[in-house]
């Protein structure tokens, strides 16, 4: 029997979920995902009473349908097959199982998180009301970089999908102006997905010489290749640049790198924000990001920040002021960037401490969490037509 509590309205959340951090005791070494606007949300959600809470996610290692209760929410965990035949079939069997047990739910709003997988498409044609929120845009990427076959048909089914969701949320201007070029009539709420409570509760110790860093998956779209030609630069040796993450690029670009740069791979979050607290600024060259949280969690820290003008991230970024804003591809507008904020310590700390105070408010997560559980309110109710600002 699936649990409710039919004394409050039924919300159902529909997304991928890091359980190997909200279960460690039972998962952890099956799931290492982090997605950690969900973690963060999950954990507020559980002082709410207001809703009776279930969250629905796919994952590969479990064979049959599994129950747990947790933080006063409950999830239900659906076995799934490979990303592979979930695409070529534009995730049939995914879907045909979350719409089950949504038929056995019943309930009063589904709020369903990501485009890319299963979730959206198997809730698109849902009767009851529904609201999509965006993680990305794979059509904005394939716009701005070469990608894998896989992206492509991703994009492919989000393009479709998209305008099936009349309310749709999403964190920044940037990607609210990419959700209308596929779907012009959407209702778009922009709500900043807050950073996790530990990262503002990190103190900076900057390294005694300058140190770099670039956190985030080691592809074309996130600019990885501007940014080692920018440190293999003579003018930048003295910098150190430590790259954490992986991709298909580290093969390609590790062996031909200078000292100076160090590949470290995919860090936990204790490693990475000390990583983050030794810095002297965080890089990211995107070519095109929703909102990446790498740039939010550096933000939270006090850390200056370089990336460029495609992108949500340039809204916790003031150009000169708490870093710079520059252009896509260009490694030399990078290299002069980390001049400028290594050149000076105290000039650096200055920097990173502008508008901190006004960001660290901007993305506490129980903001987040109030502006969500403001906007189910207001769909249930019949309501909507924006968020106010």
């Amino acid at each position: 029997m699936i649990p409710s509590d039919h004394t409050r309205p039924v919300l159902a959340i529909v997304s991928d979920m890091p359980l190997g951090r909200l279960i460690p005791s039972e998962l952890q070494e099956k799931d290492r995902s982090l997605t950690p606007w969900i973690f963060s949300l999950f954990q507020a959600l559980a002082n709410q009473a207001e809703y009776d809470i279930h969250w629905i996610t796919l994952k590969k290692y479990v064979s049959e349908y599994t129950v747990k209760s947790i933080h006063h929410q409950t999830i239900h965990i659906l076995p799934d097959s490979s990303l592979a035949v979930g695409l070529l079939t534009n995730h049939f069997s995914a879907s045909r199982k979350i719409r089950h047990l949504l038929d056995q739910l019943n309930p009063d709003l589904i709020h369903v998180w990501g485009i890319e997988l299963a979730y959206a498409t198997a809730c698109k044609t849902q009767p009851r009301i529904k609201l999509l929120s965006y993680q990305g845009s794979l059509i904005a990427s394939c716009q701005r970089s070469k990608m894998k076959m896989f992206p492509k048909i991703q994009a492919f089914w989000e393009k479709r999908t998209t305008p099936e969701y009349r309310h749709i949320t999403c964190e920044s201007p940037w990607i609210h102006d990419r959700i209308l070029e596929i779907s012009p009539s959407a209702q778009i709420s922009i709500i900043e997905y807050g950073v996790e409570e530990s990262f503002h509760h990190v103190e900076r110790s900057p390294s005694a010489t300058p140190e770099c860093l670039f956190v985030g998956s080691l592809n074309e779209l996130k600019g990885v290749r501007y940014l080692i030609q920018a440190f293999m630069k003579p003018s930048l040796q003295h910098v150190e640049l430590y790259i954490a993450g992986s991709g298909e690029l580290r093969e390609k670009l590790e062996p031909a790198s200078t000292p100076n740069i160090h590949w470290v791979g995919t860090l936990q979050r204790p490693e990475l924000q000390r990583r983050m607290s030794s810095a002297w600024c965080l890089v990211h060259p995107t070519l095109g990001d929703a909102s990446p949280n790498c740039v939010k969690e550096a933000r939270v820290i006090g850390l200056p920040v370089v990336t460029t003008c495609e992108g949500g991230q340039t809204q916790y970024v003031i150009d000169g002021k708490s870093g710079y804003i520059i252009p896509v591809r260009d490694s030399e507008a990078i290299a002069q960037a980390v001049l400028s904020l290594t050149e000076s310590l105290e000039k650096n700390m200055t920097m990173g401490l502008y508008g901190l105070d006004e960001v660290r408010e901007a993305l506490k997560i129980e903001l987040t969490c109030s502006k969500f559980l403001s906007l189910y309110g207001s769909l249930m109710n019949g309501k909507l037509s924006s968020l106010p600002d």
